[in-house]
């Protein structure tokens, strides 16, 4: 059963800039930095990765903050979502990009 849908796009262009290091550490867990760091373009990485956690918060109906969520890529390139703490739950997570714009898609099951 369906307990949740969230989606979130944002701009590529806004984690372009050298003065969100601040921002990335309140939001990002060091894995996720990492992961985007070896990318080509990490910003685009990074955009992906926050749309995902704020489209988890608005599917979950939970008062989440963007550091309880880690956004991962498996070996195959699939998304895989991890929750601190009690909260278990089946997540599918989408991430997709184009040269300005980043979009995630997240259910939530029972």
């Amino acid at each position: 059963m369906i307990e949740g849908i969230g989606v979130d796009i944002e701009e590529i262009q806004r984690f372009k800039t050298k003065k969100i290091e601040k921002f990335l550490n309140s939001v990002f867990t060091k894995r996720e930095i990492a992961y985007c760091e070896n990318k080509k373009d990490p910003s685009m990485s990074l955009a992906g990765k926050f749309c995902a956690k704020e489209a988890v918060i608005k599917a979950s109906k939970k008062a989440l903050s963007p550091r309880e969520i880690e956004i991962l890529n498996k070996k195959d390139g699939k998304v895989k979502v991890y929750i601190s703490g009690s909260y278990k739950k089946n997540i599918l997570c989408s991430i997709s990009h184009t040269k300005r714009n980043a979009i995630a898609f997240v259910i939530i099951s029972a």
